[in-house]
């Protein structure tokens, strides 16, 4: 733990000696002072400053030193396709072996990040595509469960129905009988009281059938007729000459 400290210090101390020397140089404000400045901020890993203070430079014998520094600054920083663009620039100026060492590695570096960036690509397309099968595969079981839901909801309908009308027809069959025992129950009665009316008529007529005899057979209880009356009449009989019998008929 000790010598991580100090270490730590003994970096931190030659970052701050890199970074006055850097200040010191820009006192002086030429060219190569804008190199040497910015060289100081490059060790001391303020990539930024150096970035800014290389673009300053002009001068043509230390223009590829600048870019070829800027472009390790660039790398370091994290920018690696400028730091391509720049390697490229220095080489036109001039060829130079760690130049193209470091533009090939660049270009490795880029290359391994697409293939990384494409297979993560891959892989969250994978995952999205996986996601979407899935979220079809589910919305297709959920389908095809309502759909079997729906078929079991209307075959129960079917039967429901169909024992509906089943009962439906055995009402209508029981009704049906129900109103045929009833027609002939009404015929029944109908005949029955026709019987009884044709009775009570017959009855009706025989007893005034016998009201008729009896009133035949039985002797008219007339009235005594008084012996003057008889005497009148018997004189106006012999006077008119009719040997009847026959008494005159009474008057209400």
């Amino acid at each position: 733990m000790k010598k991580i400290i100090i270490l730590i210090a003994a970096l931190l101390f030659a970052q701050n000696i890199h970074i006055q020397k850097a200040k010191e140089y820009l006192k002086i404000g030429s060219q190569s002072a804008l190199y040497d400045a910015a060289n100081e901020y490059y060790k001391a890993k303020e990539y930024k400053r150096a970035i800014n203070l290389y673009q300053q430079i002009n001068k043509p014998n230390l223009k590829f030193n600048a870019l070829y520094n800027m472009a390790n600054a660039y790398a370091y920083s994290g920018n690696l396709e400028k730091a391509k663009e720049l390697l490229q620039k220095a080489l036109k100026i001039k060829k130079d072996k760690d130049a193209e060492y470091n533009l090939k590695l660049i270009e490795k570096l880029l290359k391994k990040h697409k293939n990384k960036s494409q297979n993560k690509r891959n892989k969250h397309n994978q995952k999205k595509n996986n996601k979407k099968t899935n979220n079809q595969s589910k919305k297709q079981q959920n389908n095809n469960k309502n759909k079997s839901k729906n078929e079991n909801e209307q075959q129960k309908n079917n039967k429901n129905s169909h024992k509906k009308n089943q009962s439906k027809n055995k009402n209508q069959k029981k009704s049906s009988q129900q109103i045929k025992q009833q027609n002939n129950e009404n015929k029944k009665t109908k005949k029955l009281k026709k019987e009884r009316l044709k009775q009570t008529n017959e009855l009706k007529q025989n007893k005034r059938a016998q009201k008729e005899r009896i009133k035949i057979f039985k002797p008219n209880k007339e009235k005594k007729t008084s012996d003057i009356r008889k005497r009148y009449y018997e004189m106006k009989l012999k006077n008119m000459n009719f040997n009847t019998l026959l008494l005159p008929l009474r008057s209400n």
